[in-house]
């Protein structure tokens, strides 16, 4: 029976050829993991530095803009309101300004080709 030792070869084969194809999938997974966490890192730091370039500008403002009017209260109260309507505009165009482009991003992250 030759046949039992070719259909036992290809077997064999065909089950190297799925255990090789397993390992460069799960290979590619972690890559690809490690490509946009190491983005998402850098964006959080990027953004973070960002928020307190913000955070500064806007207390010079509160500070400059009470020295201006003679009263404390009246500087914050101003950025404070500036905040409220640019949060107000933001939440109005979520959608197209917010979410679709951090979606397509995120998709784009995932199913980018190898670039190498």
């Amino acid at each position: 029976m030759p046949d039992q030792g070719k259909i036992e070869e290809l077997t064999d084969s065909l089950k190297g050829y799925l255990n090789t194809n397993i390992e460069l999938i799960k290979h590619q997974a972690i890559e690809r993991t490690t490509v946009i966490v190491a983005d998402l890192v850098s964006n959080v730091l990027v953004g973070l530095l960002f928020l307190f370039f913000v955070f500064f500008i806007s207390l010079w403002a509160c500070f400059y803009l009470s020295t201006l009017l003679g009263n404390n209260y009246t500087g914050i109260a101003i950025v404070a309101g500036f905040y409220l309507l640019m949060g107000l505009i933001l939440y109005m165009v979520r959608k197209k300004l917010v979410i679709k482009p951090l979606r397509n991003k995120i998709i784009h992250n995932i199913f980018q080709k190898d670039s190498k």
